[in-house]
């Protein structure tokens, strides 16, 4: 089992890494562009905010397990990861996009948060 949420982290770890970078470097007509239509409302300043946030996620999802420090702080990454899939998802319903995908990310994110915290 051990195994199967480090492939889980990784992958989670991995989306939430690029989305993060990618919101941190490009500007927001090319996020546009690239499909991320839930972001249409929010300021600049709002989306590098989220992005940054999204990449310290990351950091504390996988570093503290990996360096065996205060490891609990990977599973409140991962519940934190978490609620930004709860805000978007919340962005996207009122936008009329599809929620499907942060449900599966959010369930993703809860099952680490469990394993993580036990």
């Amino acid at each position: 089992m051990e195994t199967t949420i480090w492939i889980l982290k990784g992958a989670i770890a991995l989306l939430f890494a690029f989305i993060g970078l990618s919101k941190l470097f490009l500007p927001k007509a090319k996020l546009l562009d690239m499909g991320m239509k839930g972001l249409l409302e929010l300021s600049q300043e709002q989306i590098k905010a989220a992005g940054f946030l999204e990449f310290l996620g990351t950091v504390g999802l996988i570093l503290p397990s990996l360096l065996n420090i205060y490891p609990i702080l990977s599973g409140i990454a991962a519940l934190c990861l978490g609620l930004t899939m709860i805000v978007a998802g919340a962005i996207n319903f009122r936008l009329k996009l599809p929620v499907v995908p942060n449900v599966l990310i959010f369930g993703i994110c809860v099952f680490i948060a469990v394993w993580e915290l036990m």
